[in-house]
């Protein structure tokens, strides 16, 4: 599937009221992982996620805002900023289609994807890059890519049969990290461990440590001050006997309450902070 640029000479603004093959190549953008990837762009909105797209230097392709709205400040200088994107001015109908706010976005952009490398995570003697086994919410996996981020994480790295780290809602739920730290996609284990044999090149003591509610060991008491590589299994299923092989160690959060288990995108926060905390004393 073509970029929605692609093809022959498009003026710059075009008015979109119907639902004519631009609109769709968009609502695609939305709904269609394959058609997404195929383009290699994806749908993005809110000040913050499109302000963070910017400030890391993602390329807009294209901005969409309502036919004759009068746009705030901020919007006309994102507009400016992006130039030359395409510009939709669409009718608000057809805009609510794309947009997944319940009161609707000013503006919405589509952005071009990025490299899907697992070189894109910086490897030094400070590693701490998380992996996130089969993820099934697309609220988890933003959330848990937002902690990444805030928590000092130099990568995330997405395994298996997974959500789309691309889809709206995860770009939603990720407050904007998305753009700021490496989210990389595998399509299992093996990939990865190729990678941690690469850079253990670089940083020998790097450590694979995995996180389970049965582990015997508590996360507080294990050492996070050599380069480590943390690993979260599957809401439903925890990790997988693949992964669980391939740990150097396996920890568990205590609990003293009468819950079994936790959130796995709290789990990852928690996790990740013990990790920083540990670094910064």
């Amino acid at each position: 599937m073509p970029r929605i640029h692609d093809g022959p000479p498009h003026p710059r603004r075009l008015v979109i009221t119907t639902e004519n093959a631009t609109f769709q190549i968009l609502e695609s953008l939305v709904s269609n992982r394959t058609k997404r990837h195929r383009a290699g762009t994806f749908l993005v909105e809110g000040v913050l996620p499109l302000s963070r797209a910017l400030e890391h230097g993602w390329a807009v392709d294209a901005v969409i805002h309502a036919v004759g709205a009068r746009l705030s400040d901020w919007a006309g200088q994102f507009i400016a900023r992006t130039a030359p994107a395409r510009v939709y001015e669409m009718s608000p109908a057809l805009m609510g289609r794309l947009s997944g706010r319940t009161d609707g976005s000013e503006i919405l952009a589509v952005v071009g994807m990025a490299p899907g490398g697992l070189d894109r995570i910086p490897v030094s003697d400070t590693l701490l890059a998380l992996v996130v086994d089969r993820p099934g919410n697309h609220g988890n996996l933003g959330t848990i890519v937002r902690s990444a981020d805030a928590l000092g994480a130099h990568g995330v790295i997405v395994t298996g049969h997974a959500v789309d780290i691309y889809d709206p809602a995860v770009v939603t739920a990720s407050r904007g990290s998305l753009f700021a730290r490496p989210v990389v996609t595998c399509d299992s284990h093996a990939a990865v461990l190729d990678w941690l044999a690469e850079v253990k090149r670089i940083a020998p003591q790097c450590q694979l440590v995995g996180t389970d509610e049965g582990a015997t060991t508590r996360i507080d008491t294990h050492e996070f001050r050599v380069p480590t590589v943390l690993v979260l299994g599957n809401e439903t299923h925890g990790l997988s006997r693949a992964w669980r092989d391939a740990c150097d160690a396996i920890v568990s959060i205590p609990m003293a309450g009468s819950a079994s288990s936790l959130n796995v995108a709290v789990a990852a926060s928690i996790a990740l902070y013990e990790v920083a905390r540990q670094r910064q004393s």
